[in-house]
């Protein structure tokens, strides 16, 4: 399982505008959760095994940072009313985050019955 090294974490924490501690554990929980669905959508495993560590490219890294900032509701929020205190929130990553991932897509190939 990918375990984010303090330099990614502070990197990916930087990216977001982040720099207060306290989100540091935030950030390497959420970490290997996002990476996991990024090697799924890319059908990649960016050399990730038990021996290695993964070589994360930057843009990657750009959209594990949007897609941690969007969980924190700060760009999930849609709606917003103050008269009787309605919120709305996405619940699902925009496409427009998914183009950080478009260079790094391996083909799948399947078969036809």
């Amino acid at each position: 399982m990918y375990r984010p090294t303090d330099e990614e974490v502070k990197e990916i924490m930087l990216i977001n505008g982040e720099n207060r501690t306290e989100q540091e554990a935030h950030y390497r929980t959420m970490l290997p959760l996002i990476f996991d669905h990024v090697k799924e959508e890319c059908n990649n495993t960016f050399g990730d095994s038990e021996t290695t560590a993964p070589v994360i490219p930057g843009g990657v890294k750009i959209f594990m940072a949007k897609a941690i900032e969007f969980y924190q509701n700060k760009t999930g929020l849609r709606n917003r009313s103050m008269g009787s205190v309605s919120y709305s929130f996405e619940s699902e990553l925009p496409r427009s985050l998914y183009n950080n991932l478009r260079a790094y897509r391996k083909v799948r190939f399947r078969a036809q019955r």
